[in-house]
C-alpha cells in the first residue's frame, strides 16, 4: 500500500484505524487523568496498601519474620505492617525489654533512612509494626513510630 494514493480503499481503512487508535488513546489518557485526579491521597494509600498485600504477601523478610499484610489506617493516619514471627524467635522468653528496645531503635533508623517513605513522613504518617507468634497466634509486640519519633 502506498500512502501517495489517498483515494484507495486500503488508505481509507488505514486512516480510519489510526484515527480510531488516536481517539481511543486520548480517551484512555483523559479517563486515567480524571480518575487519578479524583482519587484522594487517603484512597490512594488504601489502594496501594491493598495492592501491595495482594502482590507481595506473604513475603519472607528473613528466616524468622514473614510479612502477612500491610493496611492503611485513618486514625492515626499511617500504615500498619502485620508480620508473623516464626522459628527460633517465636519464643516469649526472647522478648526482654532490652531486646525490644534494640529492635525499636533498628526499626526507627530504617524509617528515618527510607526515602520511599518521604511523602508519607511529610504528611505525618504513623508506621505501626505488629508481630504475631506463628505458633500461638498471639500478639508478640506492637510498635508505632510517629513524626515525633522519626523527625528527631
Amino acid at each position: 500500500m502506498t500512502l501517495q494514493n489517498r483515494n484507495t480503499r486500503a488508505y481509507q481503512i488505514w486512516r480510519k484505524a489510526v484515527k480510531s487508535n488516536l481517539y481511543f488513546s486520548l480517551f484512555a489518557l483523559s479517563l486515567f487523568t480524571l480518575v487519578a485526579c479524583t482519587e484522594s491521597f487517603e484512597d490512594r494509600c488504601r489502594r496501594e496498601a491493598r495492592e501491595y498485600t495482594e502482590r507481595q504477601c506473604p513475603r519472607l523478610i528473613d528466616q524468622y519474620i514473614v510479612m502477612d499484610s500491610m493496611t492503611y489506617e485513618d486514625e492515626p493516619q499511617g500504615f500498619t505492617y502485620h508480620q508473623t514471627v516464626q522459628g527460633e524467635l517465636d519464643n516469649d522468653s526472647l522478648l526482654t525489654p532490652e531486646a525490644i528496645s534494640t529492635f525499636q531503635e533498628e526499626l526507627l533508623a530504617r524509617i528515618r533512612k527510607d526515602i520511599n517513605l518521604r511523602r508519607y513522613k511529610e504528611r505525618g504518617f504513623t508506621f505501626t509494626y505488629r508481630y504475631t507468634s506463628a505458633s500461638t497466634g498471639k500478639l508478640f509486640t506492637e510498635v508505632s513510630f510517629g513524626p515525633e519519633d522519626y523527625e528527631k
